[in-house]
């Protein structure tokens, strides 16, 4: 985020994005699946302002006795999620998924949800992790920035969503260097995060793909995202970037006839040995 003014970081944020039913939905489909009886350190790494963090204490109930430790490099997020929690079972650390062990240890469970496709050294943050939990503890992930969410049928529509914006920006004058598979770079396949999470010593994990609808409002969402935007459009000015998208999601939609368009959620959980 370096350059970035706070401003930006605002509002070019990913809050939005969790703002739609569906994102709720695929994060607690592993929390109900990882939150427990008997597990009462829990991490959530990547909290952000805390949607996750609410999930995981309904989840917990009246557990007086557990202890729930959201960490994330932003202040400007744990700012927000410690407003909207007030729990005496929750603490907020400032820290990186580079270094966690450095933060907490002993832990029953870490989640670390919709972020692990940011992270450059994917096999170095599942070490740390790792060191984190005690063994039997569970490691869970997910995200929908990974090679197989493309459900059958809709990678046109991706690829000429991108397609288009790069038009755009060329019709107003601003020349960008584009690859169709920009938007797709560094994604893994869920056999290759299952082989990340063995090598650190986990047992290989449940992987399920839960296929979700994604609705006009949330993909132009996903285009005001900075990091998105950065991996689609590398080199184009945000504001601009996020106004291209825009305008090229309306051509693409007008094009293909998709308007809610399926994709897939990658949903792992693994266990420590």
């Amino acid at each position: 985020m370096a350059g970035r003014t706070v401003d930006e970081s605002e509002r070019f944020s990913f809050e939005a994005f969790t703002r739609h039913p569906f994102f709720t939905e695929v994060n607690r489909w592993i929390v109900e699946r990882v939150i427990c009886p008997g597990r009462r350190k829990i991490v959530d790494l990547g909290c952000g302002p805390g949607a996750v963090t609410k999930l995981i204490l309904e989840r917990l109930g009246d557990a007086r006795n557990a202890k729930v430790i959201g960490i994330d490099p932003s202040p400007s997020a744990l700012t927000k999620a410690r407003a909207a929690i007030h729990s005496k079972v929750v603490d907020f650390v400032q820290g990186s998924a580079e270094w966690v062990s450095r933060l907490v240890s002993s832990a029953d469970a870490v989640v670390f949800l919709n972020a692990i496709h940011l992270v450059p050294d994917k096999a170095q943050v599942i070490g740390e992790i790792r060191k984190v939990l005690k063994q039997g503890g569970v490691f869970a992930f997910n995200t929908t920035f990974f090679n197989g969410a493309y459900v059958e049928g809709t990678s046109g529509f991706w690829r000429r969503w991108v397609v288009r914006a790069v038009q755009v920006l060329r019709e107003r004058g601003l020349d960008v260097q584009h690859t169709a598979t920009a938007v797709a770079r560094q994604f893994l396949t869920a056999d290759e995060y299952a082989e990340l999470c063995v090598h650190a010593g986990f047992s290989r994990p449940s992987v399920e793909l839960v296929r979700i609808e994604m609705t006009p409002e949330s993909i132009e969402d996903i285009g005001r995202f900075s990091l998105f935007i950065e991996g689609a459009l590398p080199g184009v000015p945000l504001e601009e970037g996020a106004t291209a998208l825009q305008e090229g999601l309306r051509r693409a939609m007008d094009e293909t006839g998709f308007h809610n368009v399926p994709r897939n959620w990658l949903e792992c959980v693994a266990t420590a040995v």
